[in-house]
């Protein structure tokens, strides 16, 4: 559920929330998107460091894009439901 950004925690939901949202605008988030992950219970370094992880991933796939690096691990398949 958390590479869909969803969680039936409120709190995890609320960072999955405020990650997706600094992925898709590129750190552009409102002042209303940090508040509703601090009001969640997060504290500002917990904030920093979810900023961090996704400069760091962002890095990475541009890194690994430029160079050319070869996947190798396995797909991951979708659950089954019915």
């Amino acid at each position: 559920m958390a590479q869909r950004f969803e969680s039936d925690d409120p709190k995890r939901a609320a960072a999955l929330a405020f990650v997706r949202d600094v992925a898709e605008n590129r750190g552009h988030v409102s002042d209303g998107s940090v508040e509703e992950v601090r009001q969640a219970g997060y504290t500002d370094e917990q904030v920093i460091e979810m900023i961090a992880n996704v400069a760091l991933t962002t890095f990475s796939n541009y890194f690994n894009e430029t160079i050319g690096t070869e996947v190798d691990l396995p797909v991951p398949v979708e659950p089954v439901h019915g």
